[in-house]
């Protein structure tokens, strides 16, 4: 992404407003589709909560991924957060608290809104939650017995 659309989103989410934008990707499916419009509202490191999806600064770019751990370091004074694309089979790196910049709390699909975040979104990240592990545990068998029908 443009590096100052980071700077502007930044500062707007630290000033507390929202912000709205298409990323690109695959990464977040079925959850967030490929030039959907997404809606970013500020939010502390405190608050976030496993299933949140959050928009971080990586390297030179944002992703939009979802929490899957917490991790608070003894030796360390800020959280980091573990976090995976819906549709990736491995985990991002650690990412530091000072990276989030905001969480995804609504995408809008075929003209309506979905919440992401609140009360209705809560049943719906449980599901996510446990469709990715089921997805974990049930990819790599379907390799083997594929590797073994075609082998």
């Amino acid at each position: 992404m443009d590096m100052v659309f980071q700077e502007v989103s930044r500062e707007l989410l630290r000033q507390g407003l929202c912000v709205r934008f298409r990323p690109g990707g695959q990464s977040m499916q079925p959850t967030i589709r490929d030039g959907e419009a997404i809606t970013v509202a500020p939010v502390r490191p405190d608050e976030v909560k496993r299933g949140d999806i959050l928009l971080c600064r990586k390297g030179e770019g944002l992703i939009a991924h979802r929490v899957l751990k917490i991790q608070a370091r003894k030796w360390a004074e800020e959280s980091y957060f573990i976090l995976r694309g819906d549709s990736s089979l491995d985990c991002d790196e650690p990412l530091a608290a000072g990276s989030v910049l905001g969480r995804v709390v609504s995408v809008e699909r075929s003209g309506r809104t979905i919440k992401l975040w609140g009360r209705g979104a809560g049943i719906r990240r449980r599901a996510n939650l446990c469709a990715m592990r089921l997805k974990r545990r049930l990819v790599p068998r379907l390799r083997s017995v594929k590797l073994l029908l075609t082998g």
